[in-house]
């Protein structure tokens, strides 16, 4: 994970981001000028003219950063193990606007994982939202 207050950033490229709160999709343009506000979990958020952008890890190199990768699971994998990358993967989920995952601010209320006849698994997540951009 990686956390920063306002470090300058000058577009690298064109980049699909989600403005925060609102939850609308938009393209920021090559060149724009902004500060990283947050950074942690798999995605970043950005200032840009005075409104927050939530970029998604894939995209850091948009803005200097690696690429952050996605998660996996090892061949063979229990439904135990589904579960706990689940979990996993929901506390890199932050609010863009506060470093809080998830998690810890009490948004999830249950996550459970159940076999599948075709050997997949679905997994079932009870949560609530504070904002549809976050």
């Amino acid at each position: 994970m990686y956390r920063s207050d306002n470090e300058p950033v000058t577009l690298t490229r064109d980049v699909e981001a989600i403005i925060v709160p609102a939850g609308m999709n938009v393209k920021l343009r090559q060149g724009q000028q902004g500060f990283i506000t947050q950074a942690l979990g798999g995605s970043f958020t950005v200032c840009v003219e005075g409104n927050l952008f939530r970029i998604a890890g894939d995209d850091g190199d948009a803005i200097g950063r690696d690429p952050l990768p996605k998660p996996a699971l090892p061949a063979g994998a229990t439904d135990a193990d589904v579960l706990e990358l689940a979990w996993a993967q929901l506390r890199t989920c932050f609010d863009p606007e506060i470093p809080i995952n998830i998690v810890d601010l009490g948004l999830i209320y249950d996550c459970t994982v159940t076999p599948q006849a075709d050997g997949t698994r679905h997994i079932d997540v009870r949560m609530t939202l504070t904002a549809p951009g976050c």
